[in-house]
């Protein structure tokens, strides 16, 4: 049965931009470290002010903001404290995948295409080697971390996905997809449940205990382009996933065979971009995702805004659009803070931090 297209919302929510700051910002000068977070209810009467996170969020029944991430950051503007130094890679050591150690917060799991997913502290000590390539042609571009089985993995560009456990042991290593795994995610209940996502147009939902071969899947999700990126809900009740041109889908996770809800939104990928991937809050049924404009998207208008686009997770609403007028470039990715008071979104070299802490500036 062929997915069903969602008509077209007759509302759009009304853009709220960040003002540009009073002051021109000389050319040698760093972009500021923290982005207000305006946003604006399709239907408002008027627009948020300095207070506009703490409002607008609260109509969601977000509860009270922990701002520690925030305070940091004020500390390290204030001279208070040094963040930590990442050693780098180097030139074609992209990181593709990273997860914090769910058994160690001071630790975390790198996928690059330097060839290894390994496991870091943010002194720049590599603590383990779980798989490392021998050719410039092959290299690692997802992982996922399970603390309750002590599992770790990993997706490479040839379609291959390997399963180690935390001491680096092999547990197998097979060629489920034709083509570059672009994303791997372990299901947050169940973590022996595996939904993997590719450049072949698939994602594909595996019983890790069962896994014998590229045939072994549960179920296998056809998309007409390739995706990015496959993520389950918080709840695990259901499956977000990014295609490479102009759709998002949500799967029901007790339905795999029924259609997915489709979200029409422009974001085409290409090769030097990093992909864009849609993510969940993490208390609330909402998608985030940056916006690339396409002039062939169906609902395109003349001098689109590069803004982050949320979308109710039930009805495909368009909810909200975030915009600084100062950072006007491709937002790849954005990821909520766990206690969802707190939005980080990645865009080139920058990474902007849309909180509620900034409101006087």
């Amino acid at each position: 049965m062929a997915p069903k297209r969602r008509p077209e919302t007759q509302k759009i929510p009304e853009l709220v931009v960040r003002p540009k700051s009073k002051r021109n910002r000389s050319p040698g000068e760093p972009e500021p470290e923290a982005k207000h977070l305006c946003v604006k209810r399709p239907g408002s009467s008027r627009r948020f002010g300095s207070s506009c996170p703490r409002e607008g969020l609260a109509r969601l029944q977000v509860p009270p903001p922990c701002s520690c991430f925030l305070r940091a950051l004020h500390r390290h503007r204030l001279g208070q404290s040094a963040p930590p130094a990442l050693q780098q890679i180097g030139a074609g050591g992209s990181i593709t995948g990273m997860k914090f150690n769910p058994l160690n917060a001071n630790q975390f799991f790198t996928s690059s295409m330097e060839g290894t997913t390994r496991l870091q502290d943010f002194k720049g000590n590599t603590l383990r080697v779980f798989t490392s390539s021998t050719t410039c042609n092959l290299w690692y571009c997802s992982l996922d971390v399970s603390a309750q089985s002590r599992v770790v993995v990993t997706g490479d560009n040839l379609g291959n996905v390997i399963l180690l456990n935390m001491d680096g042991k092999e547990l197998w290593n097979l060629k489920i997809h034709k083509r570059k795994v672009t994303h791997v995610a372990l299901h947050p209940s169940c973590d022996w449940f595996l939904a993997t996502a590719s450049v072949d147009q698939t994602v594909k939902i595996w019983d890790l205990r069962q896994i014998k071969g590229k045939s072994s899947f549960l179920y296998s999700l056809p998309h007409r382009q390739g995706v990015n990126a496959a993520s389950f809900s918080p709840d695990g009740a259901r499956l977000l996933t990014t295609d490479q041109k102009s759709e998002i889908r949500v799967y029901s996770a007790s339905q795999w065979d029924s259609p997915p809800s489709l979200i029409p939104h422009p974001h085409r990928h290409f090769q030097h971009l990093t992909p864009i991937k849609a993510s969940w809050h993490p208390r609330h049924n909402l998608i985030v995702v940056g916006r690339y404009p396409d002039p062939n998207f169906e609902n395109c208008t003349p001098y689109e805004l590069r803004t982050i686009d949320m979308f109710d997770g039930s009805s495909g609403k368009m909810m909200y659009q975030l915009y600084d007028p100062e950072s006007n470039g491709i937002i790849s990715l954005s990821e909520f803070s766990p206690m969802g008071d707190t939005l980080a979104s990645v865009m080139g070299y920058h990474v902007l931090i849309w909180s509620q802490d900034d409101a006087g500036r």
